[in-house]
Protein backbone atom coordinates (compact mmCIF):
# COMPACT_ATOMS: atom_id res chain seq x y z
CA UNK A 1 0.00 0.00 0.00
CA UNK A 2 0.98 3.83 -0.51
CA UNK A 3 0.10 7.11 1.06
CA UNK A 4 -1.55 9.17 -0.92
CA UNK A 5 -3.18 13.02 0.07
CA UNK A 6 -6.16 13.91 -2.07
CA UNK A 7 -7.44 17.22 -2.23
CA UNK A 8 -10.83 18.97 -3.49
CA UNK A 9 -10.61 22.16 -5.18
CA UNK A 10 -13.19 24.42 -6.69
CA UNK A 11 -12.34 26.47 -9.01
CA UNK A 12 -13.91 30.56 -8.07
CA UNK A 13 -13.13 34.40 -9.06
CA UNK A 14 -11.39 37.09 -6.50
CA UNK A 15 -13.31 40.71 -6.88
CA UNK A 16 -11.05 41.50 -9.40
CA UNK A 17 -12.79 38.61 -11.95
CA UNK A 18 -9.55 36.46 -11.53
CA UNK A 19 -10.03 32.72 -11.68
CA UNK A 20 -8.45 30.45 -8.68
CA UNK A 21 -8.40 27.35 -6.67
CA UNK A 22 -9.77 27.17 -3.62
CA UNK A 23 -8.61 24.01 -1.61
CA UNK A 24 -12.09 22.56 -0.32
CA UNK A 25 -10.61 19.40 1.50
CA UNK A 26 -7.74 17.35 1.89
CA UNK A 27 -7.34 13.90 3.16
CA UNK A 28 -4.62 11.14 3.41
CA UNK A 29 -5.36 8.15 2.21
CA UNK A 30 -3.49 4.57 2.00
CA UNK A 31 -4.04 2.73 -1.37
CA UNK A 32 -2.71 0.47 -3.97
CA UNK A 33 -3.01 3.17 -6.87
CA UNK A 34 -3.61 6.91 -6.87
CA UNK A 35 -7.20 6.17 -8.67
CA UNK A 36 -8.47 3.89 -5.97
CA UNK A 37 -7.09 6.78 -3.23
CA UNK A 38 -9.75 9.32 -5.11
CA UNK A 39 -12.62 6.40 -4.61
CA UNK A 40 -11.84 6.11 -0.98
CA UNK A 41 -11.31 9.50 -0.33
CA UNK A 42 -14.24 10.80 -2.24
CA UNK A 43 -16.18 8.55 -0.20
CA UNK A 44 -14.55 9.93 3.10
CA UNK A 45 -14.94 13.24 1.98
CA UNK A 46 -18.76 13.42 0.84
CA UNK A 47 -17.21 15.28 -2.52
CA UNK A 48 -21.62 15.30 -3.72
CA UNK A 49 -21.63 18.26 -0.79
CA UNK A 50 -17.88 19.24 -2.08
CA UNK A 51 -19.04 19.82 -5.74
CA UNK A 52 -15.58 19.92 -6.47
CA UNK A 53 -13.83 21.28 -10.29
CA UNK A 54 -10.93 19.16 -9.45
CA UNK A 55 -9.24 16.72 -7.67
CA UNK A 56 -5.40 16.49 -7.10
CA UNK A 57 -2.82 13.44 -6.19
CA UNK A 58 0.01 13.63 -4.04
CA UNK A 59 1.68 10.54 -3.38
CA UNK A 60 3.34 11.03 -0.19
CA UNK A 61 5.93 7.82 0.20
CA UNK A 62 8.83 10.28 -0.47
CA UNK A 63 8.27 11.44 -3.70
CA UNK A 64 7.37 14.99 -4.64
CA UNK A 65 5.61 14.19 -8.29
CA UNK A 66 1.95 15.64 -8.48
CA UNK A 67 -0.16 13.44 -9.88
CA UNK A 68 -3.25 14.73 -12.09
CA UNK A 69 -6.25 12.47 -12.26
CA UNK A 70 -9.14 13.78 -14.36
CA UNK A 71 -12.35 12.29 -13.48
CA UNK A 72 -15.37 12.01 -15.70
CA UNK A 73 -17.34 14.03 -12.91
CA UNK A 74 -14.75 16.45 -12.66
CA UNK A 75 -13.49 19.21 -14.57
CA UNK A 76 -9.77 19.11 -16.04
CA UNK A 77 -7.57 21.55 -13.32
CA UNK A 78 -6.25 24.64 -15.18
CA UNK A 79 -3.39 23.91 -13.11
CA UNK A 80 -1.04 22.07 -11.02
CA UNK A 81 1.62 22.24 -8.83
CA UNK A 82 4.36 19.97 -6.76
CA UNK A 83 4.38 19.96 -2.92
CA UNK A 84 6.93 18.60 -1.02
CA UNK A 85 5.70 15.77 0.98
Amino acid sequence: MNSYRVSFYKDLLNSDGHGFKCLQSQIDVESDSPSQAVVLAERLVDNERLNADCIEVVHLSGHDELEHLPNQTFAPCKQTWSRAS
